[in-house]
């Protein structure tokens, strides 16, 4: 008999027919949404925003300052949680933290720096076993206050142009594809933990007056296209340039 004509004779079995068919279904999917969430729940939230440094960081600035405390790994934090949505230790701590997640790589170009937070940052990641590598312009460098001499006292290479053109940029790539593939060809792995490349790219420099006395603006994201660029921007630069320290 065709199973037409027996949920003709029989309506009862077109009902359960019916029921069997919705039953089966929400499990097929269910089967299905089940590692969906599990994937969205192990994914780490998107990387996508942008810190602005201003006149208002002054309304708490001078504060913090002045109340700063260093724990036991060095890492700067406020004394307690502000209320000031352009804070300049807020901004600063979103690019600390995005240090602190770094696996392999830290690539940074930045024409001066002088902030001891991101210095200890950098000095957590090479503890890490992170690759560094800085360019930065020749007479920045060596200049007062400058952090990068004591990165590279720490073994960190550092890059840098030897003509009067400036190297002006400011931005930094944390495990950008290209150089995680190099780590990895340099080091004959055949396995390489899943990283996300991360941009940091904007007008300020990595001081006190860039983060707490001008108008700036700093872009923090993990899009792969824009970390692409930069990393082979990079890389060409680093090809090109000579050390400083020779």
């Amino acid at each position: 008999m065709l199973i037409t004509d027996l949920i003709q004779s029989h309506p009862y079995w077109a009902i359960a027919l019916g029921a069997g068919t919705i039953l089966a279904s929400e499990v097929i999917w269910g089967a299905i949404k089940y590692p969906l969430r599990l994937i969205g729940k192990l994914r780490p939230p998107r990387v996508h925003e942008v810190v602005f440094f201003n006149e208002l960081v002054e309304n708490c600035y001078s504060l913090h300052y002045n109340n700063i405390r260093s724990d036991s790994e060095g890492s700067m934090e406020p004394d307690s949680q502000c209320a000031n949505p352009y804070c300049t230790i807020k901004g600063i701590g979103k690019m600390v933290k995005q240090i602190d997640q770094a696996v392999y790589a830290v690539d940074i170009a930045i024409y001066t720096f002088t902030s001891m937070a991101l210095c200890e940052a950098l000095k957590r990641a090479l503890h890490r076993g992170v690759s560094i590598r800085i360019i930065s312009d020749r007479e920045m460098v060596f200049s007062s206050g400058s952090q990068i001499n004591l990165c590279a006292d720490l073994g960190v290479p550092v890059r840098g142009p030897t003509t009067t053109f400036l190297m002006h940029h400011k931005f930094l790539v944390i495990d950008g594809v290209e150089r995680v593939q190099e780590i990895q060809r340099l080091k004959q792995r055949k396995w390489m933990q899943n990283t996300r490349s991360v941009l940091i790219s904007g007008s300020v420099n990595w001081t006190r007056m860039g983060f707490g006395g001008n108008w700036e603006n700093c872009i923090i994201t993990d899009d792969k296209v824009l970390a692409g660029a930069f990393q082979a921007e990079f890389n060409r630069m680093w090809k090109a340039f000579k050390s400083l320290r020779e």
